[in-house]
């Protein structure tokens, strides 16, 4: 009965997991950069790392960048390189299809 207990216990905070919203991030002399809260990548590339968290939609630009760690179950994420900007925007994190995303960054890119 005790391991039927311990897999409740597992599936309530999976279930609290899930339904907080928390987005962190930790920038190390613009050189690393921890993300919590992040729910898929996009897009990726040695300039442009596009990220859907829980929060919305955030762009890291800058040189050489890497993605040295990526966890979707636990939603952390590790970037290196160097680190020129981030931004937000207020797309909806929950949308399951790319629709108008995908056609805005590459608009912004071939500008």
């Amino acid at each position: 009965m005790n391991g039927l207990n311990n897999i409740n216990n597992i599936n309530n905070n999976n279930e609290e997991r899930k339904s907080r919203k928390i987005h962190n991030v930790v920038l190390y002399n613009r050189k690393q950069m921890t993300v919590s809260g992040v729910i898929r990548v996009d897009n990726f590339n040695d300039s442009v790392i596009v990220l859907i968290t829980e929060t919305g939609q955030m762009t890291v630009e800058g040189v050489n960048l890497h993605i040295s760690k990526l966890s979707l179950e636990t939603g952390d994420m590790n970037i290196d390189g160097d680190i020129t900007g981030l931004f937000y925007s207020d797309d909806n994190p929950g949308a399951s299809t790319n629709t108008g995303k995908s056609s805005k960054f590459f608009s912004k890119l071939f500008k």
